[in-house]
């Protein structure tokens, strides 16, 4: 095998020395039959070695015949990059990738044909939009920054409508905006295909430069067959211990530290042998070992030099590390040559263009090609850099020998990042943005964290916290002298924590608070996060907690700009606190106060923001309508150019719970799948909340073992973001499932009365229900009363409270009780489109009318017809699955009395009825006879029931299995042969046909056994 990288490797071999048990360690990992861990992660310091050394395991690969694909940081810059790489490089070892290798084809060929449209599609992007960070949302995205560059930055979603309106399919569309996920499912399934009867080793490198791929990798190496060898290398450990805290279980690490001086000793004399022949003098190889530090790159740099440039006097070098090192190497080099290494060590990358800011000279292609000789010179996809170690010790060595030339070349380099950036967006904007501020803080330290903070609180704005986290690795890395800036630091460390949703960060924000060294606004601006912690459930229910957030908001207030959106981040928390408090109206009050001071201020992505929270609210009270109307309201408010934030992607998607209770299981479900896609994609980490809202999504239709699964997801979740004890709130939703499954006994033990608001109005309701089912009216009536009255704010629950009464004093024969409540009950659920309840209301009507004991209304069969006939109306605007229930029953059993198994308990009266309510629904339509112009449900009004029907059962496939039509239930009783019923029974024996789709997986008899 030949090939130029497979040549540099044996040259590399010729001298390459020490690390032999790393070596044998690699080498019986990739001999061994099975491997035992399938991660092999080395770090170390700059300059020690670690590139070379995987080289060394690239080149033991191929020698026993092991295809081996390396890809570096230095070059890679997006998952496709390194995808890209890794395929080439086992092309090469004869390694076939069809799937992988015909999707790139696709997408290629879409970026082309894209393209050719660009001159035509630009006519039709959005103009004029404001350069902010979220314009570099598409960062990740190979390519399409630089097609949003040329249609004028606009967003990704406005390019998706373009593009379709040009006649792109859907698909296409869909891979060229994210080719991947599905580059990476495709290779992943091509590599499963062939490592059934081979190893393959992949290999990073440079992974320190792979901050913004880290979540990629790490998904990687989750799914990567069994017999995949992942190697990486960089300076630190992979940052994977939140989201996948036993990685290091699955991997050896090792520590690549500086070579001692035997090893280095062993080094020169073997590379310089290699370079000239021959010994070299023993005095110069101890000068060498001196000064090199242990770092081979020094070392063979040095060595290369003495060669090249005649340097022999190591024994008078001066004892000054950082001088020794510079002096050596730049001795013997032309004078005229040593501005253009000054210049290259002052940036972290250069091509000509430059080379040419920095030097200020118009040509510089000798000095670019003689510096691409240099041995500590690289290549990068960017051009070339100096090695890091040596570049950093040459250019703090400027500073301190002649610090007026170090911050004009920085200067330099400084104003032609931003130059360069006013003409770009996209990933190449997002690395030159780095770049801009590494020279600016060089330049003048306080000047560029100012531009930092900016930066920063742009990020922290719009949710983007990966980028927030890539930001802050570039500034973790520079050596800051003040301490209020290394305090900012430390604040916006402790900020992307928060985003990412760890609460533990209070300590943090309180020492800098209280640190005599941190600036006003620093101050400010940690109250200010502290306001957003302690407005959460866990602080404000604690003895003068809303006092406690009071004192921190109004003490934020003081400490920062009048005219800093953080007022309206203050005034926001304020009114949070309320909000969790159940005090409705004082938190929209606050909220409405905010949302002027915005429009004022012309912050529509603020008042987008000030939307979603007041959904919340509107969530939390049961408001269903008013929930949609705020989220219409807030995608208007939200400009176009800001549509990748964490404020639209909880717009379109994060009110999963409002949907579940108006009847909209499955687009509960998808919105909570879409809002984890884009919390990931995001930086978020802590992802309790819509792993729990899914989970009760697909509880609630009857998924009860994929349900658990994700329950399983949410807590380890919320272990692995520092939560010892599963947070109170998964184990609540779990426990409601139970009664949703028919496990009575368990629930009741599980829904025992707690202290605070969620108990007091959602878990006494649903124990009263438990109670309910298991035939125990008097404790179900005792629960309901005491939360009716309670009057709590959450109207949902004090209709379904009120609801659940009525049924109860039908069962125990008190009619004369039932009319108040029937009347408090419908008021409420007609204002609220409550169309569940409403429906057990009628049902409920139906039945007693029916029985000839209705106090206030008419009795007989037509009364009962025609509440039957409402009872199934209101059920079929909820879902089907309540239309089945209100119809048949549920094998998991229903506090309702079923349509079906009530009629016959009735003998020919019943079939009568239901002969009539099949008449009826073969020919009525979707009306009660009070129109609603702004209806909740999906179902329209006024369309024939069966058309309507069929749009209730395509919304809500459950588990997949066949559903039985209204018609198809009603023929199936009426006139199959079945045995009479006996009283009381609610999904009789006899009448298991009836029972169509979402069977649990563990179902419960109709009536309570023990569990």
């Amino acid at each position: 095998m030949s090939s130029p990288s497979f040549d540099q490797d044996r040259e590399l071999a010729e001298f390459f020395t020490d690390v032999e048990s790393l070596r044998e360690a690699f080498n019986n990992a990739v001999a061994a039959p099975t491997l035992a861990k399938r991660l092999f992660v080395i770090h170390g310091v700059g300059g020690v070695g670690k590139s070379s050394l995987l080289r060394m395991f690239r080149l033991h690969c191929r020698s026993v015949n092991v295809p081996v694909a390396l890809a570096s940081g230095d070059e890679a810059k997006s998952a496709l990059d390194v995808l890209v790489r890794w395929v080439d490089d086992l092309k090469v070892e004869h390694v076939a990738f069809p799937a992988s290798g015909k999707t790139y084809e696709h997408y290629r060929a879409l970026q082309a044909k894209v393209e050719v449209e660009t001159g035509k599609i630009a006519g039709q992007a959005v103009k004029g939009a404001a350069k902010t960070a979220i314009e570099t949302a598409a960062s990740t995205i190979p390519g399409i920054g630089l097609l949003l560059g040329k249609l004028g930055g606009t967003s990704v979603e406005a390019l998706a409508d373009i593009l379709l309106s040009r006649g792109f399919k859907k698909p296409d569309i869909d891979l060229l905006l994210d080719p991947t996920k599905k580059l990476t499912d495709d290779f992943l399934a091509d590599l499963a295909r062939v490592t059934d009867k081979r190893r393959i080793v992949l290999m990073l490198d440079t992974f320190e430069q792979m901050i913004a791929l880290e979540d990629w990798a790490r998904e990687i190496a989750q799914r990567l067959p069994v017999n995949v060898l992942l190697v990486i290398a960089g300076r630190a450990l992979p940052n994977w211990g939140r989201a996948w805290d036993s990685w290091q279980k699955n991997a050896q690490v090792e520590e690549l530290k500086p070579m001692t001086e035997d090893v280095m000793r062993q080094l020169i004399q073997r590379y310089y042998a290699t370079m000239r022949g021959g010994e070299p003098e023993p005095a110069q190889v101890e000068a060498i070992i001196r000064f090199a530090r242990g770092l081979p790159m020094a070392v063979t740099g040095a060595v290369q030099l003495w060669v090249k440039y005649d340097v022999e006097d190591f024994e008078a070098v001066k004892p000054e590390v950082v001088a020794n090192l510079v002096d050596r190497l730049t001795e013997g080099v032309s004078s005229t040559l040593v501005p253009a290494l000054e210049a290259a060590a002052t940036v972290r990358w250069f091509n000509q263009p430059i080379l040419r800011a920095v030097m200020k000279q118009d040509d510089v292609r000798d000095a670019y090609n003689e510096l691409r000789r240099f041995p500590f010179v690289r290549v990068r996809v960017e051009g070339l850099a100096l090695h890091d170690a040596v570049r950093e010790i040459m250019d703090e060595n400027l500073r301190a020998q002649d610090s007026q030339q170090y911050h004009a070349l920085h200067e330099r380099a400084a104003t032609y990042f931003e130059k360069r950036l006013a003409e770009l967006v996209g990933e190449e904007a997002e690395r030159l943005s780095l770049e801009r501020l590494y020279h600016r803080v060089c330049v003048d330290e306080g000047s560029g964290m100012e531009l930092f903070q900016e930066m920063a609180e742009e990020l922290a704005r719009y949710g983007l916290v990966r980028r927030l986290r890539i930001l802050l690795h570039e500034v973790d890395s520079y050596t800051l002298i003040k301490e209020t800036n290394r305090l900012w630091c430390t604040y916006y460390n402790a900020n992307a924590a928060h985003l990412e949703g760890i609460d533990s960060i209070d300590d943090i924000l309180e020492q800098i608070v209280s640190n005599q060294s941190a600036e006003t606004k620093l101050k400010g601006y940690a109250l200010s996060d502290l306001g957003a912690i302690k407005k959460r459930s866990k602080w404000i229910f604690k003895p003068h907690g809303l006092q406690t957030l009071e004192y921190v908001v109004q003490s934020s207030n003081q400490l920062i700009p009048e005219h800093d959106p953080r007022r309206l981040l203050n005034i926001i928390n304020l009114a949070g606190g309320y909000h969790r408090l159940d005090q409705f109206d004082i938190s929209r009050q606050y909220y409405t106060q905010a949302l002027t001071i915005a429009n004022e201020w012309g912050d529509r992505y603020m008042a987008a923001s000030i939307y979603v929270h007041l959904a919340d609210s509107y969530t939390r009270e049961g408001n269903w309508q008013s929930v949609l109307t705020c989220l219409e309201n807030g995608l208007q408010y939200l400009p176009e150019s800001v549509r990748h934030s964490k404020v639209h992607a909880d717009l379109e998607n994060a009110f999963g719970f409002s949907d579940i209770w108006a009847g909209r299981y499955f687009e509960a479900e998808k919105k909570n799948r879409k809002l984890l896609d884009y919390r990931k994609d995001l930086g978020e980490i802590e992802l309790l909340g819509p792993l729990t809202d899914l989970g009760f999504a697909l509880g609630i239709q009857g998924r009860y073992n994929e349900s658990d699964r994700v329950f399983t997801l949410a807590a380890e979740n919320s272990k692995s973001t520092g939560q010892e004890d599963i947070p109170v709130s998964l184990s609540f939703w779990k426990d409601i499932l139970l009664v949703w499954q028919g496990k009575w006994n368990l629930a009741k033990e599980k829904l025992h009365p707690g202290e605070n608001i969620q108990w007091l109005c959602e878990g006494a309701y649903w124990l009263g229900r438990v109670y309910e089912l298991t035939q125990d009216y008097a404790n179900a009536e005792k629960v309901y009363q005491e939360n009716v009255e309670k009057r709590p704010s959450r109207k949902y629950f004090l209709s379904a409270s009120l609801t659940g009464l009525v049924r109860v004093k039908h069962m125990k024969g008190d009619y004369v009780a039932i009319s108040p409540l029937l009347a408090e009950a419908g008021q409420l659920a007609q204002q609220y489109e409550y169309n569940d309840h409403l429906a057990s209301l009628r049902l409920t009507e139906g039945h007693i009318a029916w029985d000839g004991k209705a106090p206030t209304w008419d009795n007989g069969f037509e009364a009962a017809l025609h509440f039957h006939q409402h009872a199934l109306i209101y059920a079929l605007r909820y879902n089907r699955f309540l239309l089945d229930e209100v119809l048949s029953g549920r094998l998991q059993g229903t506090p309702l009395r079923p349509i079906i198994p009530s009629c016959l308990e009735r003998g020919e009266e019943g079939r009568q009825m239901l002969t009539a309510l099949r008449e009826w629904w073969q020919t009525g339509i979707n009306d009660i006879g009070t129109p609603r112009s702004n209806t909740i449900s999906p179902i329209p009004e006024g369309i024939p029931l069966l058309e309507a029907e069929k749009i209730a059962r395509d919304r809500e496939p459950g588990d997949g299995l066949p559903q039985k039509s209204v018609i198809e239930q009603i023929e199936a009783a009426n006139f199959s042969a079945v045995r009479r019923v006996p009283p009381g029974i609610v999904a009789p024996p006899g009448l298991a046909e009836l029972q169509i789709g979402s069977a649990s997986t563990d179902p419960a008899p109709a009536r309570p056994l023990p569990d």
